[in-house]
């Protein structure tokens, strides 16, 4: 087979591959139906979006550790049958049961999404090593895309089939086709890397393994970014309908509002990556930061159609970066263990998930009370502090250390598998 057929049916099944576990951003969907079906409360399940982002981030790092040492197509695969199996897990649940959703739904489905993320967005990017801002966004696009289609499909699943039958519709159609197109999912060959006109630069990276890679200055900048960056997403956006209704939006308005972050997601993550080929990724990251820390200051009081707006932005700030954060790490730590390396990083990201959640729900217990939930836009707002100021230590750490690199090593073939 040509490398120009392998390269467009590798592709093809990684961007099939990363909308249909885009499963991971949907359990709002869910939440309300399975606490109705099985009589929980909402505290019994509350944590169960954090549970499955979590062990989607350590789904990551794990696969990414094998794919660095087998292949793409392995961890996609495996990726579909525990998406499968977690999912068809969950039909089969009781309702006296429900700490077991966070076993089938959080750790199993997690995984399976980690998986598939992993494999598929490291391949891409191997694909595109001289365009790796637009190979991540064209990716992460298809991730944040499944919220805008699969949400009202899920709800139409759930409406004929009821809950178990919903998780059981989804459990044998999405996964599935996660493991056929990990059957045709490949990374290049170093002939196809060689015919690539990439700078002199990209062509002797420095490939830094995982124990060099967490002892630099710039593992930590990223990390610390990850961590804080999503506080404004993880505390406003769960109650984006709630905090519509008290700020004069009508009740259609609220259901078109949670749809259009849908778009802004899918729409910021494309964008971000064609930005970050253009000016860099820690400098985009940073107007994205900044636009997130207004929005919040704007939510103490924004009502109508500014409210709608500060959603929208605060949605854009925290999508568009997860275009990016992939390539700063590779272009920092090369691409011979970027799946471990990214890994590694994206786990302060799997802490940010359920910390932030727990601590939105402290600080803003009376809200639904008293509409008063300005404590949680202050800490949303405090957070984006801090990549404020690692980005440009990151940028100014990459500086300095690359004539150092670049000296240490010649052309890379360790992008070929």
């Amino acid at each position: 087979m040509s490398s120009r057929k392998t390269k467009i049916l590798s592709i093809g099944a990684c961007l099939v591959t990363m909308f249909c576990i885009g499963i991971v951003y949907l359990w709002s969907v869910f939440q309300q139906p399975v606490i109705d079906h099985y009589g929980w409360s909402s505290s019994a399940v509350t944590m169960v979006s954090s549970a499955i982002i979590f062990f989607y981030v350590l789904g990551t790092l794990i696969s990414g550790f094998i794919q660095d040492r087998t292949s793409p197509r392995l961890v996609v695969i495996v990726g579909g049958v525990l998406l499968c199996l977690g999912l068809f897990l969950t039909s089969l649940l009781g309702s006296g049961t429900p700490w077991l959703i966070y076993i089938t739904y959080g750790v199993c489905a997690g995984f399976g999404v980690g998986f598939g993320y992993s494999g598929a967005l490291n391949c891409i990017q191997k694909w595109y090593p001289h365009r790796r801002g637009f190979a991540t966004g064209i990716s992460v696009c298809a991730f944040g895309l499944a919220t805008v289609i699969l949400g009202p499909l899920i709800e139409l699943f759930i409406n004929k089939a009821g809950v178990p039958g919903a998780f059981r519709i989804l459990a044998f159609t999405f996964p599935l086709v996660v493991i056929v197109m990990g059957l045709f999912i490949k990374n290049p060959t170093q002939e196809y890397l060689n015919s690539l006109k990439m700078p002199a630069a990209r062509l002797k990276q420095r490939q830094y393994a995982p124990r060099e890679a967490v002892r630099t200055l710039e593992f930590w900048c990223l990390g610390l970014s990850l961590l804080f960056l999503p506080a404004a997403y993880m505390m406003i956006i769960p109650r984006v309908k709630t905090l519509g209704l008290l700020r004069g939006l009508s009740e259609n308005m609220t259901t078109i509002t949670v749809s259009l972050t849908g778009v802004a997601s899918a729409v910021s993550r494309l964008a971000a990556g064609y930005v970050t080929d253009k000016i860099g990724g820690a400098r985009t990251i940073w107007i994205l930061t900044a636009i997130t820390l207004i929005a919040s200051v704007l939510m103490t009081f924004a009502e109508g159609g500014l409210y709608i707006a500060a959603v929208m932005l605060i949605v854009c700030g925290y999508s568009g970066p997860a275009g990016i954060f992939p390539t700063l790490s590779t272009n920092a730590f090369g691409t011979k263990h970027s799946g471990t390396n990214y890994g590694l990083a994206f786990m302060f990201l799997g802490v940010a998930s359920p910390l932030f959640t727990m601590i939105s729900n402290v600080v803003s217990a009376g809200g639904v009370e008293t509409g008063n939930y300005t404590a949680a836009f202050v800490i949303a707002a405090a957070g984006c502090v801090v990549p404020l100021v690692m980005l440009p230590i990151f940028d100014y750490a990459r500086k300095k250390n690359r004539p150092r690199d670049d000296a240490m090593v010649e052309k890379d073939p360790s992008m070929a598998q």
